[in-house]
């Protein structure tokens, strides 16, 4: 991985897609962090209604396979978390589509909770990084 003095070297697909994939995680993350029950309260109301299980699956499933369809860079760390962010909504959009009882019994799991509130810091964390490669970066000249 190269690195010059205002950022990574990533490419311009990249360099699109990091800072948008970036503020939706930081958002996202601290909107879940700030509410201690957040995530049990999303979970339990995609558990009640299989409707909103289906149109959350519908719209992980069509944003992450755009992204890998468009982005499928593995050179450098921004480039692998913003395909493997892209490739985890996809794989989590197709689970609640075509086993949503599987998601529900997952969700219902004593551990869920704890477990997704841990990767939401991690969430804050990547999405910080992606925002700053996004505003810092520069793109490699040939690609």
């Amino acid at each position: 991985m190269s690195v010059d003095l205002v950022g990574p070297l990533v490419s311009r697909e990249t360099l699109v897609l990091a800072p948008v994939l970036g503020i939706y995680l930081l958002v996202s993350a601290v909107g879940f962090l700030r509410f201690p029950t957040a995530v049990a309260d999303f979970s339990r109301d995609l558990c009640r209604h299989p409707a909103s299980m289906h149109a959350v699956g519908a719209v992980a499933l069509f944003v992450g396979a755009s992204i890998v369809s468009f982005h499928r860079h593995w050179g450098n760390p921004t480039e692998l978390l913003v395909t493997g962010t892209g490739l985890w909504w996809a794989l989590e959009g197709a689970g609640m589509l075509a086993s949503p009882a599987a998601v529900v019994r997952a969700m219902q799991n004593p551990r869920y909770v704890p477990t997704m509130r841990a990767l939401q810091w991690g969430a804050l964390l990547v999405g910080a990084y992606l925002l700053w490669v996004g505003i810092f970066g520069s793109a490699e000249s040939a690609r």
